[in-house]
């Protein structure tokens, strides 16, 4: 496997939580009332799996390995471009949680807060996707010999291994179970 295959495996995953939220959305829509309790296990994931894991393997070993090549100037471009739609997506994590906290304090600003957040998530975070896997890492992975590819991908799972990797699949799969979404392929 290349080391892209895992970083889509993962967006796979991230994937299934933007589902989840929209269903989130569409209950509060519904309802008027949101679920502080499973906004937080969504930004708790956003924080800690979209951003720490899945982020942290790009900005951390993709990028860096990247930046030690002869890039031509439109990936450059991109990796900028990229790392800065990370600090995005992080920024709207964190007004998340903050408009949950609001929420929960009783602050009519707060489901509001919860909405828009929870909305810019759901738009901007496929698009990022598919410019990662239909613009960025099929060209990005065409810098590296074999060798050096297969040295990333166990950079990866190392990676991994000092992260909680297989509790954000359960929470998600709980998620999914509570709010009765199906997996993926039912």
């Amino acid at each position: 496997m290349l080391p892209i295959g895992e970083l889509m495996i993962e967006h796979r995953l991230i994937d299934r939580m933007l589902k989840l939220m929209r269903i989130e959305l569409d209950r509060i829509g519904a309802y008027g009332k949101a679920d502080p309790e499973l906004i937080e296990s969504m930004a708790t994931f956003m924080k800690e799996y979209a951003d720490i894991c899945h982020h942290g393997k790009e900005e951390q070993i993709l990028f860096p390995r990247l930046s030690e090549k002869q890039i031509s100037p439109d990936m450059a471009r991109m990796v900028e471009d990229l790392v800065q739609e990370h600090r995005f997506v992080r920024n709207l994590t964190n007004e998340l949680v903050r408009a949950n906290d609001l929420y929960i304090n009783g602050r009519p600003e707060g489901r509001a807060g919860i909405i828009s957040s929870l909305n810019s998530i759901v738009e901007f975070y496929p698009r990022h996707v598919e410019k990662e896997e239909k613009h960025f890492f099929i060209p990005a992975m065409g810098y590296f010999s074999d060798a050096e590819k297969d040295a990333m991908l166990l950079m990866f799972r190392e990676f991994d291994d000092r992260l909680l990797y297989d509790e954000f699949r359960m929470m998600v799969s709980a998620m999914e179970d509570q709010w009765h979404a199906p997996p993926p392929g039912k």
